[in-house]
């Protein structure tokens, strides 16, 4: 399993608009960050979670060369405005491509992009087009020959979705864990992780290493990864103040489990 992190980055990037790069040395690459997304390669299939609004720049920078089933975590922008250019994408690829969501967040979707909804009555069935699924709140499901597992986390008033393939899960934008979750969590050997507050506990939707150490304590995952990080963290120093087995990630960073 090859799993290739497209973006690091928190909802505004770094540095945000306006070259605000707040704790970040704008020296150092790994602290350049385009928006939460990473891409899964197995057995031949490319899956890839969210496609926010760096989606072009990330698929062209990674030599992305295709895709076959797209998993969107939640509805916010930083995790959606790529989906409408994967109709064109799959006129490139030359193959749909279906897009899965829980019954939320597909609610969301249709609101901010109704119009590629819309099917005209007497449109011939297209082979190259959309297709939209929804995922169960929590469970497993199949996609291109490959077994998931999905679970619901709470991110401030709306959900978002994590998800596990084997021994490899990815959670991004959580603020409490679900009360069942102990088989989602256990036996890990890579868990990619939301730590967008470092060291800043607030009440807005995200987690901070607080909380990333208790998930540590708690289910003993051999290697925590921790993404959608914002200008709160330096790449070099604040790597320095992380136990063993926890690690920043970066654009491009490549991962084999």
């Amino acid at each position: 399993m090859k799993i290739t992190i497209l973006g690091s980055g928190s909802a505004y990037g770094v540095p945000m608009a306006f070259n605000v790069w707040g704790a970040a040395n704008p020296a150092n690459p790994q602290n350049k960050r385009s928006r939460a997304s990473i891409l899964l390669e197995e057995n031949g299939k490319s899956i890839l979670i969210d496609a926010g609004p760096d989606f072009r720049y990330q698929i062209n920078d990674n030599n992305v060369q295709n895709i076959d089933s797209v998993f969107i975590t939640h509805g916010h922008y930083d995790h959606i405005a790529g989906i409408p250019e994967l109709p064109r994408a799959t006129k490139t690829l030359g193959h749909g491509i279906k897009i899965y969501a829980s019954a939320e967040t597909m609610a969301e979707l249709k609101q901010s992009y109704g119009y590629l909804f819309k099917e005209k009555a007497d449109a011939e069935p297209d082979s190259q087009s959309l297709k939209w699924c929804i995922l169960p709140d929590s469970g497993r499901f199949t996609t291109e020959g490959l077994e998931f597992e999905t679970l619901l986390f709470q991110h401030h008033h709306i959900h978002s979705s994590g998800f596990r393939y084997q021994n490899f899960a990815y959670v991004t934008d959580w603020e409490t864990l679900p009360e069942k979750c102990e088989t989602f969590f256990s036996g890990l050997d890579l868990l990619i992780i939301e730590c967008n507050n470092a060291d800043t506990p607030e009440i807005n939707g995200h987690s901070d290493i607080f909380k990333i150490k208790e998930v540590m304590a708690r289910f003993s995952p051999k290697r925590m990864v921790l993404s959608h990080i914002s200008r709160r963290m330096d790449a070099e120093e604040y790597a320095k103040t992380l136990p063993d087995g926890i690690e920043l990630s970066y654009d491009g960073m490549i991962l084999h489990v």
